[in-house]
């Protein structure tokens, strides 16, 4: 279940950053809980690209999803190492969700 809240937040944040570009607008739930004033963008922890690349060099129990918006032809011209190609929208459709059997950090990365 963490994960795909993990996902949900995430999904959040490429909404926000601009991975999307005609990204749907959803409604508020109009809460005054004092998280509310806080941007989803702000909720998702970020990761340095020099700490990516450390957590690849220790083998770390991670797994990297390239979801960038023309993510088959972005990925056949170059990604990160070991990382897997998901369309934006397959996230967000539902349509893709991190393996169950696994207790990795998943991290997302698009451009």
């Amino acid at each position: 279940m963490r994960r795909i809240s993990l996902i949900a937040v995430v999904l959040a944040l490429v909404v926000s950053s601009g991975c999307i570009t005609n990204a749907p607008s959803y409604p508020s739930d109009n809460t005054s809980s004092p998280s509310s004033d806080i941007s989803p963008s702000d909720r998702v922890p970020r990761i340095t690209i020099d700490e990516l690349l450390q957590k690849i060099k220790s083998h770390a129990d991670i797994s990297i999803v390239d979801s960038r918006i023309d993510v088959e032809k972005l990925f056949a011209d170059g990604h990160i190492p070991g990382a897997v190609p998901v369309p934006l929208s397959e996230i967000i459709d539902g349509q893709w969700l991190p393996p169950t059997d696994q207790n990795q950090e998943i991290i997302f990365y698009c451009t």
